[in-house]
């Protein structure tokens, strides 16, 4: 017990490290507040974020587990529904008993203080020949990168290897590598049409430029 307090107070002092040297970059800032127009009125526009990154936690059932892994986000930035679907696929080790386990899920979350949902299909070895395998529903609450999940794994295989949690709770914290944002479709077509607009006009002005210069030199030979 008191190792499983140690991990808790060295992923907190980790992540919280983590947290203060990646600060949300003022560009974000700016895109989220292009949701409003030049009167502060909400705009209908919708705005999309695709991002993935990294994770790590720990779990803790019948045995304390780490966990390392990626995952991806699908997010909807709304002042009024805001939603986001993440697809994780992750390793997961108890040193203790050398149990092996793979997952791979998808969770959502609708509003914002909301809980999470997801399930898992799940794989575990003790690597001496036996294997269990299965799914694992789960229920969860996230905020600012940390997801508490709680969650049961319905195993199927050799019932003798009893060192697979079943019954679990784990704390993850994710952490970014790629941001990408982009508009719905209506937005992105009238974004389309501006762009080649902009590049007619520049072309159009290169090509005015050029015929006066052809001017000068035309009347300089002359004179």
């Amino acid at each position: 017990m008191k190792v499983s307090y140690c991990l808790l107070v060295l992923l907190f002092s980790f992540l919280t490290a983590v947290a203060q040297i990646n600060p949300i970059p003022a560009s974000t800032i700016s895109t989220i507040q292009s949701f409003a127009d030049e009167n502060g009125i909400p705009s209908k526009r919708k705005l999309f974020q695709r991002n993935h990154g990294a994770i790590i936690g720990l779990q803790r059932g019948a045995a304390t587990a780490v966990e390392l892994g990626g995952e991806a986000h699908w997010r909807k930035l709304s002042l009024s529904n805001p939603n986001i679907v993440g697809a994780s696929g992750n390793l997961e080790y108890n040193f203790g008993d050398h149990v092996m386990g793979y997952k791979a899920g998808m969770w959502m979350k609708r509003g914002r203080v909301n809980l999470t949902y997801g399930g898992n299909v799940v794989y575990f070895t003790d690597f001496k020949g036996q294997h269990q395998y299965g799914i694992g529903p789960s229920v969860g609450f996230r905020l600012l990168g940390f997801h508490l999940i709680n969650g049961y794994n319905f195993l199927a295989g050799d019932k003798e290897m009893e060192k697979a949690n079943t019954l679990h709770m784990t704390l993850r914290y994710y952490f970014p590598v790629q941001n990408k944002f982009t508009w719905d479709r209506k937005t992105m077509k009238k974004k389309a049409a501006k762009k080649k607009e902009r590049a007619k006009r520049k072309k159009q002005r290169k090509k005015d430029n050029e015929d006066k210069k052809g001017l000068r030199k035309f009347i300089d030979l002359k004179l």
